[in-house]
């Protein structure tokens, strides 16, 4: 049947002799064959080598892309929407104040007390570059005294401007001349508030604990929170502030893109 077929010698197979000799002695065996085999089996074991290094930097990867709950107690702080105040965001852990036995200077009523909440969102209007606009999910009004800036405010400072008119509202006596005070402001403020708390759902634990004192069961309201470093986020936007107020009536040409309006 043709000329007599190679007889097969495993490689790696101890019950037969592998040296040089043995090779020798085989016809059409020569010297260099279980050298090509033996490079052949180094080349297998590089290319496995480096598909398991690969293998273990990919995996690494992936748990670093995966947020931990230790890490980030909300989860991924990668907004779905772009704000350019992303670059501003510093997180810190902060224990409420009860303000009830020992009260906060935003508390009760006084030139002093008007001063503080006024100092939580002033010149906080500001404008941004039109590079940063173009990115926005809804469109914004450009300046006509600045080209290439348009009007922005981050909406935490709505947000306080809204909870300040609901305090003032408390005490229309003594907000008499505050304008602002209508039923219909102040319903708005409400279902703002009501929006912003429900969207930044906080999720830090409420506990309770043994009241010596009164000999019951507490409940407290000091517990730290995972919070976003608010003044870092005010300075931000100061740095930004539009001092001189635009004319609401004036119609500005512009040709930034309007983006889809989510809603």
């Amino acid at each position: 049947m043709g000329n007599k077929s190679r007889e097969y010698f495993p490689v790696t197979s101890s019950q037969y002799d592998t040296s040089e000799d043995s090779f020798e002695s085989e016809p059409g065996m020569c010297k260099t064959d279980h050298r090509i085999i033996a490079l052949r089996e180094k080349l297998l074991l590089l290319v496995i080598f480096l598909q398991t290094i690969a293998l273990v930097v990919s995996v690494l990867a992936g748990t670093r892309n995966t947020a931990s709950p230790c890490q980030y107690p909300y989860g991924s702080d990668r907004p779905l929407l772009y704000s350019p105040a992303q670059v501003a965001v510093e997180h810190q852990v902060k224990s409420f104040t009860p303000g009830r036995e020992q009260k906060t200077i935003y508390q009760g009523l006084s030139d002093d007390v008007d001063m503080a909440w006024a100092e939580l969102y002033d010149r906080t209007i500001m404008k941004i570059p039109k590079s940063e606009a173009a990115l926005l999910p809804n469109k914004t009004y450009p300046i006509k005294n600045e080209p290439g800036y348009y009007l922005a405010g981050l909406d935490i400072f709505h947000q306080l401007h809204c909870l300040n008119k609901v305090r003032r509202a408390l005490h229309r006596e003594y907000y008499v001349n505050d304008t602002g005070l209508s039923e219909e402001h102040v319903s708005h403020c409400v279902n703002t508030i009501r929006q912003s708390l429900m969207c930044n759902a906080d999720i830090s634990v409420n506990v309770w604990q043994w009241s010596e004192e009164l000999s019951m069961v507490v409940g407290y309201s000091t517990q730290a929170h995972s919070c976003r470093n608010f003044d870092k986020l005010r300075d931000w936007a100061r740095q930004r502030w539009l001092k001189e107020w635009i004319d609401p009536r004036l119609y500005v040409e512009d040709d930034l893109p309007t983006p889809p309006v989510i809603s």
